[in-house]
């Protein structure tokens, strides 16, 4: 299966995301920002049960954490903010 490789953040500017967290008892929308390519990496969907092993691994490497953990959130949904659309028509 071949991986889905994102665009790194452009040359105008980091990628901004819009996360939509559906926890009923805490609701939010959150507007995160990417600012460096390497916090962006290929990933296989469909994955299965080794995607978040593997997910856990790559983010304490990326964050020199051995003991970072990752919390799943509600259904979540999740955009990528177009600043300037016209530029990538």
């Amino acid at each position: 299966m071949q991986p889905i490789i994102p665009a790194p953040p452009g040359a105008n500017g980091p990628w901004r995301l819009v996360i939509l967290d559906r926890d009923p008892a805490d609701p939010k929308l959150i507007l995160a920002l990417v600012v460096d390519p390497g916090d962006v990496t290929p990933a296989w969907p469909g994955a299965g049960p080794h995607a978040t092993t593997e997910a856990t691994a790559w983010v304490r490497s990326q964050l020199g954490r051995p003991y970072a953990t990752l919390t799943p959130l509600t259904r979540p949904d999740v955009w990528r903010v177009d600043e300037n659309p016209q530029k990538h028509r």
